[in-house]
C-alpha cells in the first residue's frame, strides 16, 4: 500500500497493519452492538501496531480554531498493540482488542484511566466479557501467561515498573 494510513469514519488505521490485527479489528466491530459501535464511531481513534512493551491507549489533546462547539480541545485516542500479539491465536488476539477497547470505553464513559488503577485490568475484562467476548478474554489471558512462562514476553504493568507482573484476570 502506498499510503501510510487509511480512514474508516473518524478512525485512522495504519495501512501496514498486520493481517491478524486487521482481521480481529473487523471481527470486533462486527460483533459489538449498534449503540457501542455508534459511540466509538464518534471518537477520533488512531490504531497502530506494534509497540514494545504492553498494549496501551494514549490520548493526544488537539487544539482547534474556534467553532460552534465550546470545546476547543479535541482528543485523539491512540490504541497501540504490543508486538508479541502476533504470537497469539486469532481468538486470543480478538480478546486483546476487546480488552483494549474496554479500557477506552471506561475512559470515555467514566473518565477513568483504567490502565493505571489496581483493578483496571479486571474492570476492562469484565466490560469486554459483558460485550460477549468471554471465551476470547479467557483465551487471551491463558496465552499471555503461557508466553510469559516461556520467556517470550515480559508483561509489565507500566513502563516505570521494575518487576514484571502477570495480567491477572478474573473468570466470570
Amino acid at each position: 500500500m502506498s499510503e501510510a494510513w487509511y480512514e474508516v469514519g473518524k478512525w485512522s488505521i495504519d495501512a501496514n497493519i498486520s493481517p491478524l490485527l486487521d482481521k480481529v479489528l473487523t471481527e470486533f466491530t462486527s460483533r459489538i452492538d449498534d449503540e457501542l459501535f455508534q459511540m466509538l464511531s464518534q471518537e477520533t481513534i488512531c490504531i497502530l501496531d506494534y509497540a514494545t512493551g504492553t498494549s496501551t491507549i494514549r490520548i493526544i489533546g488537539i487544539q482547534c480554531q474556534p467553532h460552534a462547539k465550546h470545546d476547543l480541545m479535541h482528543n485523539v485516542y491512540i490504541l497501540v498493540f504490543q508486538r508479541e500479539m502476533e504470537k497469539l491465536s486469532p481468538k486470543a488476539a480478538l480478546g486483546e482488542v476487546a480488552h483494549q477497547f474496554a479500557h477506552l470505553v471506561l475512559r470515555l464513559q467514566h473518565g477513568m484511566d483504567s490502565e493505571n488503577i489496581p483493578a483496571g485490568e479486571e474492570m476492562a475484562d469484565a466490560l469486554a466479557i459483558g460485550w460477549g467476548f468471554k471465551e476470547e478474554i479467557e483465551t487471551n489471558t491463558a496465552e499471555w501467561e503461557q508466553l510469559e512462562s516461556q520467556g517470550i514476553t515480559n508483561l509489565k504493568k507500566r513502563d516505570g515498573d521494575t518487576q514484571p507482573v502477570k495480567k491477572k484476570r478474573e473468570k466470570t
